[in-house]
């Protein structure tokens, strides 16, 4: 990304962005909550998750002592229960530690905290210049730049986290992640972006050749498979099986 749509992009962020609760503290464990809560679900979705959760375990320590059914309970409606486990035992973790960790090479080694959420978590908390790459960057990376690749695939998506570490780079790295994410967020859209709005758009090159809506490219999906299963009945002592 040219560096005079880097500024752009930082301006326009810091009049635009909304206001969420995870934003008004530059601290990791209110982040790293939030980015896990936001895996699968929308900001508006997880705010009244979020603001229960942090009621209920306002820090590491606590959350660590807190019995697993507590957090369980407490994540119940946002689904995928997998994340409210690894939390738990992610946050035993860290509080057996002096201090919480700020790159994302050490995050990524912790239950549940995979390659995005340990970049936003160093970037946001810790000013690490390292880009993330979740669905709205990957959005805008690949229309900006016109980028007809299959970004599901190791290599291509290496690339694209080259491209988001290059942005980070040459600015603020907690403000040019979150005004990517914002920005994916608010108009670069899936479908029917407000490229009129863009801070970027005089350089878009989907938009130069317009092809916008064709990018980034779908990933296939899995083929369907049709099992068959045949049904043995087995009796035992009046029982049956």
């Amino acid at each position: 990304m040219k560096n005079s749509d880097i500024v752009k992009l930082s301006g326009w962020y810091e009049q635009n962005y909304r206001q969420l609760p995870w934003r008004q503290y530059k601290k990791p464990y209110p982040i790293w909550i939030s980015e896990t809560m936001l895996q699968q679900t929308t900001s508006v979705g997880v705010l009244p998750y979020y603001e229960k959760f942090m009621r209920l375990f306002p820090t590491v320590q606590i959350l660590a002592k807190a019995p697993l059914t507590e957090v369980l309970s407490a994540w119940s409606g946002l689904g995928y229960y997998s994340r409210a486990r690894n939390l738990h035992k992610c946050a035993q973790i860290l509080a057996k530690g002096t201090h919480f960790p700020k790159t994302w090479s050490e995050l990524i080694q912790l239950p549940g905290i995979g390659p995005y959420t340990s970049r936003a978590i160093s970037s946001l908390a810790f000013e690490e210049a390292v880009g993330v790459l979740d669905g709205n960057v990957i959005r805008i990376l690949t229309r900006y730049h016109s980028l007809k690749i299959e970004w599901w695939k190791n290599a291509e998506r290496q690339k694209l986290q080259d491209l988001a570490d290059s942005i980070v780079k040459n600015g603020k790295p907690s403000i040019l992640n979150q005004a990517m994410m914002e920005l994916g967020a608010s108009l670069c859209r899936p479908q029917n972006p407000f490229c009129h709005l863009c801070p970027v758009a005089s350089h878009c090159l989907a938009r130069k050749n317009q092809n916008v809506q064709e990018l980034p490219f779908k990933k296939p999906k899995r083929a369907k498979e049709i099992w068959l299963w045949e049904v043995y009945i087995h009796s035992k002592n009046s029982k049956v099986l």
